[in-house]
Order: C-alpha cells, then sequence, then structure tokens
C-alpha cells in the first residue's frame, strides 16, 4: 500500500507549512510530509512555500532578502483563521524534530530568485545532524538543486518533480523513465498526478524507481494510484487517503 503524505501539512485545517499543519497530520497517523524550504538572507532555512511571505503572513518582502529574525516579527497564521494567529514561520530544524520515527520525509527544495543553491547542501547537513537523513527525499522542479544535493552527499535520496509546464521533461521521462532517472541519479520520479498510470509505475517499480504521484486528492485518484502500485501519495486530503491506502 502507498504511504500517505500530508502535502504542507494538513493545509485544509491549519494553515499550510506551519508546525500545527504538520502536528495535526502526525494525528491523522501520515506516513510522512512533504514541505517546502527556502533559505534566509543569513542562512537559516524556513519552511514556506512562495519566495516571498506575502501570501502566507502579516508581512512582506523576499525570504531570501530577510534575515530570520525579520521573519519572526510577522504571524503566519491569521490569514487562514483567527484560531491560528501568532503562528510563527518554522524552521527546518523545528521541522525534522518532529519527523522522527516516520518513513519518508519528503523536503521540497524551492528555486531561490537569485539563483543561489546554497539550500542543498544546507539540507542534507541538517538532516544528518538532526538523524533523519537516512527517511529523507529531497526533491525539486530545479535539477540543479537535486544536483548540489548530490554533490553533497551522493546517498541522498533525490526526487525530480515535474508537470505539463515542462514538456521536455515529459516526453524524455516518458521515452524510458529509467535512463532518465540513471542520467541524474534520482531515486524517484514526483509526477503531477495526470502524468501517471498503471504501465509507468509498473516500468519504475521494475527499476526501483519511487513514483510518488501530486497532489492527490480525489477518492478515485488515489484508488488507482494504490491499485497501480505507487509508492506514496501527496495529499491535501490525509484522512481520506489514509481511508483507502489502510
Amino acid at each position: 500500500m502507498p504511504f500517505v503524505i500530508a502535502h504542507r501539512g494538513a493545509n485544509l485545517e491549519a494553515p499550510e507549512n506551519t508546525l500545527p499543519a504538520f502536528q495535526i497530520a502526525l494525528d491523522h497517523g501520515v506516513h510522512g510530509f512533504e514541505n517546502d524550504v527556502h533559505i534566509t538572507a543569513d542562512g537559516v532555512l524556513v519552511v514556506i512555500h512562495d519566495d516571498t511571505i506575502d501570501r502566507t503572513s502579516t508581512g512582506t518582502g523576499l525570504v531570501c532578502e530577510m534575515t530570520y529574525d525579520e521573519l519572526m516579527q510577522y504571524d503566519y497564521g491569521s490569514w487562514f483563521s483567527p484560531e491560528f494567529a501568532g503562528t510563527k514561520i518554522p524552521t527546518l530544524r523545528e521541522f525534522f524534530a518532529l519527523c522522527h520515527g516516520l518513513p519518508l520525509i519528503n523536503v521540497e527544495i524551492k528555486e531561490e530568485p537569485n539563483g543561489s543553491k546554497e539550500a542543498a547542501p544546507a539540507v542534507v547537513k541538517l538532516a544528518k545532524e538532526c538523524g533523519v537523513f537516512d527517511n529523507l527525499l529531497v526533491s525539486s522542479f530545479d535539477m540543479e538543486m537535486l544536483q548540489a544535493c548530490l554533490a553533497e552527499d551522493p546517498a541522498t535520496r533525490v526526487a525530480f518533480l515535474y508537470a505539463m509546464d515542462n514538456p521536455t521533461a515529459c516526453e524524455e521521462i516518458a521515452d524510458c523513465p529509467v535512463t532518465y532517472a540513471k542520467k541524474y541519479n534520482l531515486t524517484a520520479f514526483h509526477p503531477f498526478v495526470t502524468l501517471c498510470n498503471g504501465d509507468f509505475i509498473e516500468e519504475c517499480r521494475a527499476a526501483n524507481i519511487m513514483v510518488n504521484p501530486w497532489t492527490v486528492n480525489q477518492e478515485h485518484a488515489i484508488t488507482a494510484l494504490r491499485n497501480w502500485g505507487a509508492h506514496a501519495v501527496i495529499t491535501d486530503e490525509p484522512a481520506l487517503a489514509l481511508g483507502i491506502c489502510a
């Protein structure tokens, strides 16, 4: 049965990518989390999806141009609900502290507006320091970011994220996923859910390549991926997925 991975935590029940969202997902019994990571101007890894704090906080500005102390001045919960007013941006270290015992920890490293790849080796080093490296799976739409993780430690498990807006990758992967994975030393593919089918997953499984589609929120899609043998489903509906994948 596939692992159920909570996309940005239980993001329909609490503000995405915050400690409350991850704790609620844990309470549901998920097998792992997916989060998003940026690095601050003073080198702190923080968990947030966008490259700015505008959408999910009371502040404004690029994460990569702000220090951690500057980011901590703002509220990252009240946009979602008054219940979560005062919620702070989590560091990746705080996130990793919740992850012990989880079989799959999916950290997505986002592309930085300034082109920096500094977050890649920093994520790998911190995962080792926090004792979660063996269960870490780093994903990114940026292949150079994944290669920077492998340069830090070739044992890092990496997953390439892709969707229809990357037609070249879609075509190359569809033609021969095993060749593509070997070319870039990939552990897994993270395709948009509609790019998956049973034949693709079967071919990847035969080569020990994980397929973890996103974002899988419909019962019929979760059921199909379970039947096809997907390694994990990344979902906004962890309770629904757990009911199907138990």
